[in-house]
């Protein structure tokens, strides 16, 4: 299994969705999307997954702070770029199995465990 999370390091449900993990006795891999901007290609990847829609987090503060021109974008190349500008616009956080191109966005215990048992069936 690989098990990759990206999201920030002091947000409070990617330590949440950290700490689940650890306890199931789970291996991921932690990625700082401050400190490891997602590529072009990661986030076609995630956008072919879950739809831009579900991936830019319209409730922060970061998409708040952006002017109105920014959020009207809607082409994908544009929204990569206003993503790699401002990574913490992406939804938190994001576990991805590489293996087999699962992801779930945000963290709920019944998710994460649903995934984790389709992984192990």
């Amino acid at each position: 299994m690989s098990l990759h999370i990206y999201g920030l390091k002091n947000c409070s449900t990617c330590v949440k969705a950290q700490k689940w993990l650890s306890a199931q006795g789970v291996a991921f891999e932690f990625h700082d999307l401050r400190q490891q901007v997602p590529s072009f290609d990661e986030l076609a990847r995630w956008a072919d997954n879950v739809g831009w829609d579900a991936l830019i987090n319209k409730k922060s503060q970061t998409w708040r702070q952006l002017t109105d021109v920014q959020k009207a974008l809607t082409a994908p190349n544009d929204l990569s770029q206003l993503v790699q500008a401002y990574p913490s616009l992406l939804k938190r956080p994001l576990l991805e199995n590489t293996q087999n191109n699962m992801m779930l966005l945000g963290f709920s215990e019944e998710s994460y465990q649903s995934l984790l048992s389709s992984l192990t069936s």
